[in-house]
């Protein structure tokens, strides 16, 4: 008879701890939902100085006849790529390949904004006072997204490693709870020199 009362005890120590673990994973995993939304705003916010700074270059361009070839209009599709991986998400859970496509598309148009900002500096004193007041804005937008990139990936981070403990591994797997994807180091120090 205390045989079946202790098998009895194990099973809802069992069910407790399952509902406790799960419990658990969905908070977590609300925890990214939330850190995202501050990453996702500031890409917006990103996507449409892009989109301003590209215009008002090709309106002073028109106006002045000098032109830089090809910058506004690959700083324009790189503010359209971002824009498309920025509305991918969506209020959904945050899959790991929606993750991914943002961070190649974060990436890409940091390098098209070095890219911008070397092309038009090179240009024409012009082009260079014109990047010098968007790359105030950019270098703001810029701090902020880190810092709300690094929240993030801290959040996923303690998904990720909360799923990946043995008992907890289970419940995840039998609750459909896959491993998130977390954003890359940063483009621009990616680029610099090695000596």
């Amino acid at each position: 008879m205390w045989i079946l009362s202790l098998e009895l005890l194990l099973l809802a120590v069992l069910v407790f701890w399952c509902i406790g673990a799960f419990k658990r994973i969905k908070r977590l995993k609300n925890h990214c939902t939330q850190a995202f939304a501050p990453v996702q705003e500031q890409f917006v916010q990103i996507v449409e100085m892009m989109r301003n700074c590209a215009r008002m270059q090709l309106l002073k361009e028109q106006v002045a006849g000098v032109f830089v070839p090809h910058a506004p209009q690959a700083l324009l599709s790189s503010a359209d790529v971002l824009e498309s991986a920025v509305e991918q998400p969506g209020k959904r859970s945050i899959r790991p390949e929606s993750v991914a496509a943002l961070d190649v598309a974060w990436q890409s148009a940091q390098v098209a904004w070095q890219a911008y900002v070397q092309q038009c500096a090179d240009k024409s004193e012009m082009h260079a006072e014109h990047v010098q007041e968007w790359s105030q804005r950019w270098q703001q937008l810029h701090t902020l997204q880190m810092h709300s990139l690094a929240q993030f990936n801290d959040a996923m981070a303690h998904y990720n490693q909360s799923i990946a403990q043995a008992p907890t591994c289970v419940v995840a797997r039998l609750s459909g709870y896959r491993p998130g994807r977390s954003f890359q180091k940063d483009a621009a120090l990616l680029m610099q020199p090695t000596a």
